[in-house]
């Protein structure tokens, strides 16, 4: 049997443009976690990338632009070329302040970890976390996943679409999820969505974490863009107490976000 060696070679290409743009993306995100410049050993041991490889991708992104090199501390760090990349989109929301001052605002109102988050497949993804300086307080940073039938942005992103596809993301849900307790039926995660489209908010209580749970409202992405959810992360201890305080909080944030869409 003769094998196409051209088109294993283009499958090859493609995998090693796919892993360099993951890794491209990974390095980004941690940046914006760490907000501070990174040699090439931390880079390498937080991703979990060879040195050498971090080398070769630094080199590139500075070549373009993306990254600037400080010989005497010999570290790394973005430069404003990646800031202006998604300057356009933030300024969708200009009139009520950036993105990044409503969550300050709203961590420093509620006195909790605060997030946003998008859906990425079938998780959910924060793509802006700050944390509640409490040891007892919730942890999330930018780029972590949870699965969406299991945590409170995932599920109030569902809320959004008609009942047909939430159940076709239920289905695939169930089949990535590695913790049993995570599989939920169609019928009781269908009466959860209709509790999220009532109250307007989802909530969670230790379903991903067993101590934590979360709440999460939805916020219209900018011109056309994907929806987006604003949620608190908050001890199980402190739920009840804190709950409609949280709930009324986001609820504004988003009514406000949603009038400059």
């Amino acid at each position: 049997m003769m094998i196409d060696t051209g088109s294993f070679s283009r499958f090859e290409r493609n995998m090693r443009s796919v892993k360099s743009a993951e890794r491209t993306l990974a390095l980004f995100e941690l940046f914006s976690r760490r907000q501070r410049p990174l040699t090439v050993g931390r880079i390498a041991d937080e991703l979990s990338m060879p040195q050498p490889s971090v080398s070769m991708l630094l080199a590139n992104l500075r070549e373009l632009g993306y990254v600037t090199y400080d010989a005497e501390g010999r570290t790394y760090v973005p430069t404003i070329r990646v800031a202006l990349l998604g300057s356009w989109i933030n300024r969708q929301f200009d009139r009520a302040g950036s993105l990044t001052a409503t969550l300050a605002d709203l961590q420093q109102e509620i006195m909790e970890t605060v997030f946003i988050g998008i859906q990425n497949g079938a998780f959910a993804q924060y793509v802006s976390a700050i944390h509640y300086h409490d040891p007892r307080a919730m942890r999330a940073e930018s780029g972590q996943h949870r699965l969406l039938t299991g945590s409170a942005v995932g599920r109030v992103l569902l809320s959004l679409k008609p009942d047909a596809e939430i159940l076709r993301w239920l289905h695939r849900c169930n089949a990535e999820a590695t913790d049993e307790r995570l599989q939920i039926p169609a019928s009781a995660f269908m009466t959860i969505i209709e509790e999220i489209r009532e109250r307007g908010y989802a909530q969670t209580s230790g379903d991903m974490t067993p101590t934590f749970g979360g709440i999460a409202v939805a916020v219209p992405g900018p011109i056309g863009l994907m929806p987006m959810a604003i949620g608190a992360g908050v001890p199980l201890e402190r739920m009840d107490l804190k709950r409609d305080r949280i709930a009324a909080a986001l609820k504004r944030v988003s009514e406000v976000l949603a009038a400059i869409a």
